[in-house]
Formats: C-alpha cells, structure tokens, sequence
C-alpha cells in the first residue's frame, strides 16, 4: 500500500507490478474479444502497459535513485 513511507523506488516497483498485471488483463481480453475492434483496443492497450513498464525500469536504474 501506498503512504506516507513509502520511498520513491518501493512506489515504482508496485507501479511496475500494476504494469504487469494490466498487460496480462489486457493480453487475455484481447485473447476472448469476439469482435476485431474491441481485439485490437485491447490489443493497443497491452502494449502501452508494457511502455509504461520499460519507463518505470529506466527510472529505477538511474543514478538519482541510488542516492535514496
């Protein structure tokens, strides 16, 4: 859970983990779509997550992070 103590490196790793879990959604939605245009939404949105995903690992390699 998100408060007060959490550092900025355990928020981006649970926001990384949400990612993940978005992309697995977003994959099976797309694997049970009946039509193509819902398909290929779901489709878009599993590889956003999946930036979005690359983003927060770039972030917690840099070299800001290792000074928390």
């Amino acid at each position: 859970m998100l408060d007060q103590t959490t550092t900025p490196e355990e928020a981006i790793r649970m926001a990384i983990e949400r990612e993940k879990t978005s992309h697995e959604f977003y994959t099976q939605a797309a694997k049970i779509a009946k039509y193509p245009g819902t398909k290929q939404m779901f489709e878009f949105l599993a590889k956003e997550e999946l930036k979005h995903r690359r983003i927060l690992e770039e972030e917690l390699n840099k070299d800001y992070m290792k000074e928390m």
